[in-house]
C-alpha cells in the first residue's frame, strides 16, 4: 500500500485516505443541516451512545422478536405516549412497520387503493401480496410540480368500489394533507381496512400548535420513521395499533421481514425519544409558531413558499418542511456554497426539513434568504403540470418482478414495460413502476432530470431494465 507517496509509511487504516466515506461524512456534518435526521446533529438529552454500547441480544437485553423484558416495557411505554392500543418498534426506519404492516392486514392477491406518491415500500408491499393495486392518481400541483394529497371528494369515488383496504399517505414528502377521518370513515362502510404511511408524521399530536395524530381517525395501522423529523437516530420507527389491528398476525410478519440482529444503539434511541415525549411537546408548540414568520418573510421578500400556500389555501401543513420555488440547482448550488446543506431539491424547488432540535436563531433565517436568493422562476422546461400521467398498466407488480428482464437505453424505452421502479431519489416515490408502460412523456421527463443532476434509482448509466 502507498500513502502520502511513500509504501508502507503508514499502516491501514491509520487515515489520510484510508477512510473516504467518514471522510465525506466529517464534511458534511460540518454543514447547517437542513435535513433529515431530525436531531440535526445534536445529540438529544439523555443519549449516551458510543462503540461500546453496540451490543447483541445478550442477557438482560430481552429479545425483539419475542419481547418479554426491558424492550417489552419499552412497547408499552410507546404505545402508550401515542395513545395506540400496541406497538412495534423498527430498526428498519418505516420499510419494516410498512411492508410488516401492510401484509398482515390483507392477503395475497387483496384489491387495494393506494395513492400514487406513496413510497417504494408500498410498492415493495404490493409485489409481495401480490395485491390487484388500483392506484388513486395523485394531482400535481401545476405549479409547483410536486404530488398534492387526494382530496376527500376523490376518496369517496375510489370507495365506491370494492376494496379490501386502502393505503393512505399522510402527509405527503412536502407535509402536505386533508383531513384522514372522513376517509377511515367511507373505507370502513364499504368494509375496507385503512393503513396510513405516516412516516414523515411522527411528531404530530405533539402539541395542540401542531396537526392531529392520524391515530386519531381510528385507522387500523399506522406507521412512522422516527428519525424523519424527531431527534432520534436514522433506521429508527414504529408502527402504532389502532382498533382494528390484527396483533397477531403483524407480529407474525414482523418477525418474519424483521432483522434477527437489531441494533440496541437504535432501540436506545427509540428510548430516548419515548421518554422525551414522555416529558413534553419538545418545543414544537413555540417552532410551528415560529416558523409561521418565517414563511411571511420570505413571502415579503418575494419568495414563494408551499407549505405557506397550501395554508392559505384552507390545507394542513407539516411546520416540518419548508419547500421554496425557483431554480432548484442554482438554489442548492448556493446553499452548498454556504455551508447549507438541504432535504432535497428538483427543478422547480428545494425543500428543507426543520425543526426545534435545530435551534437557529432569526438571523439565520434572515441569512438563509440573502443565500438562497434572488427570487427566481423554475427553468423553462419544468412544464405547466409538473410531472406527467403514469402509463398504462400492462402487468402487475408482481408479474412484472417475475418476468424476463433486458436492459435498453432509456432513449429507446418508450412503449416498453418497466421491470423495476423508476423513482427519482429523495423523496423515493416511484414516477414509473413496474408493469407500467415506460410512455414517451416519462421518458422525456426523466432523461430532462438525469441530465439536471437528480438522482434517479433505476436508471443505470442511461438505461433501464424492461420487461422481455
Amino acid at each position: 500500500m502507498e500513502a502520502n507517496g511513500k509504501a508502507g509509511t503508514r499502516p491501514a487504516g491509520q487515515g489520510g485516505g484510508d477512510y473516504p466515506l467518514r471522510e465525506a461524512m466529517e464534511r458534511a456534518a460540518g454543514r447547517v443541516r437542513l435535513h433529515m435526521p431530525g436531531h440535526f446533529g445534536r445529540r438529544p438529552p439523555g443519549a449516551r451512545l458510543a462503540w461500546r454500547l453496540d451490543l447483541t441480544e445478550v442477557e438482560g437485553l430481552d429479545t425483539l422478536g419475542a419481547p418479554q423484558g426491558v424492550l417489552r416495557d419499552l412497547v408499552r411505554r410507546t404505545a402508550k405516549v401515542y395513545g395506540a392500543e400496541a406497538a412495534w418498534l423498527s430498526v428498519q426506519g418505516a420499510t419494516l412497520p410498512v411492508l410488516a404492516g401492510t401484509l398482515a392486514l390483507w392477503p395475497a392477491r387483496a384489491t387495494v387503493a393506494v395513492e400514487r406518491h406513496a413510497h417504494r415500500s408500498v410498492l415493495a408491499a404490493a409485489a409481495l401480496g401480490d395485491w390487484d393495486i388500483r392506484w388513486v392518481p395523485a394531482a400535481t400541483d401545476p405549479e409547483w410540480g410536486v404530488l398534492l394529497p387526494t382530496p376527500p371528494e376523490r376518496w369517496a369515488e375510489v370507495l365506491a368500489e370494492p376494496l379490501d383496504g386502502v393505503v393512505v399517505v399522510q402527509p405527503t414528502y412536502e407535509g402536505l394533507a386533508y383531513p384522514l377521518a372522513e376517509v377511515v370513515r367511507r373505507a370502513r362502510a364499504v368494509g375496507a381496512v385503512t393503513f396510513v404511511d405516516a412516516a414523515h408524521a411522527s411528531h404530530w399530536g405533539r402539541s395542540p400548535a401542531l396537526p392531529p395524530h392520524p391515530l386519531e381517525a381510528a385507522p387500523a395501522l399506522v406507521a412512522h420513521g422516527l428519525h424523519k423529523t424527531e431527534p432520534a437516530l436514522t433506521q429508527t420507527g414504529l408502527l402504532l395499533a389502532g382498533p382494528d389491528a390484527p396483533a397477531e398476525r403483524v407480529d407474525d410478519a414482523w418477525r418474519m421481514l424483521g432483522t434477527s440482529s437489531p441494533s440496541y444503539l437504535l432501540l436506545a434511541a427509540i428510548e430516548g425519544y419515548v421518554a422525551a415525549r414522555e416529558t413534553g411537546d419538545g418545543g414544537w408548540g413555540r417552532f410551528a409558531e415560529e416558523i409561521v414568520t418565517v414563511w411571511e418573510d420570505g413571502r415579503r421578500r418575494g419568495f414563494r413558499i408551499l407549505q405557506d400556500e397550501w395554508c392559505r389555501r384552507g390545507g394542513t401543513a407539516d411546520p416540518a418542511k419548508l419547500t421554496v420555488r425557483g431554480n432548484g440547482r442554482d438554489m442548492v448550488m448556493r446553499l452548498r456554497r454556504a455551508g447549507i446543506e438541504p432535504e432535497a431539491w428538483g427543478p422547480g424547488w428545494v425543500t428543507l426539513v426543520v425543526g426545534p432540535a435545530q435551534g437557529l436563531p432569526a438571523r439565520f433565517w434572515r441569512r438563509f434568504w440573502d443565500v438562497i436568493g434572488p427570487p427566481a422562476e423554475p427553468p423553462a422546461w419544468w412544464h405547466a403540470g409538473g410531472w406527467p400521467e403514469p402509463g398504462p398498466a400492462r402487468l402487475r407488480p408482481a408479474a412484472a418482478r417475475g418476468a424476463v428482464w433486458e436492459r435498453v437505453p432509456l432513449r429507446e424505452a418508450r412503449g416498453r414495460v418497466a421491470a423495476r421502479p423508476l423513482t427519482p431519489y429523495p423523496p423515493g416515490i416511484p414516477a414509473v413502476v413496474p408493469g407500467e408502460e415506460i410512455t414517451e412523456a416519462w421518458q422525456e421527463t426523466l432523461t430532462r432530470l438525469v441530465a439536471a443532476g437528480v438522482v434517479v434509482e433505476g436508471v443505470e448509466e442511461g438505461s433501464v431494465w424492461v420487461v422481455v
